[in-house]
């Protein structure tokens, strides 16, 4: 299942009009470029259609922006998100740490 169907599947769209999908659309673009910042996210290979707790975030995201809760997604996700970031930011580190080891 492509992440634009979970990600309808989450909102429990069952249908298709131009001004749902382009809000749809809207959404996961603003929330794939949200969650890149807030998780610290710098892999330009990364997708967000890969299962994990970034998915489960993405779509959690989606939802509270479609339901104008989106002030709610970082409280009550908190825990989740610093998990993520913490894990980013220990990838990114390393990297860095081995590209200095090879000069």
């Amino acid at each position: 299942m492509s992440l634009a169907e979970q990600v309808r599947r989450k909102l429990r769209i069952t249908y298709s009009d131009p001004d749902t999908d382009e809000r749809v659309d809207d959404i996961m673009e603003q929330a794939d470029a949200d969650l890149r910042g807030l998780l610290g996210i710098d892999d330009d290979g990364f997708s967000f259609e890969q299962p994990g707790t970034e998915q489960v975030l993405f779509l959690a995201y989606c939802f509270y922006e479609w339901n104008d809760a989106l002030d709610d997604f970082g409280a009550n996700y908190a825990t989740k998100i610093a998990q993520c970031r913490d894990r980013w930011l220990v990838k990114q580190y390393v990297e860095e740490e081995q590209a200095a080891s090879q000069l």
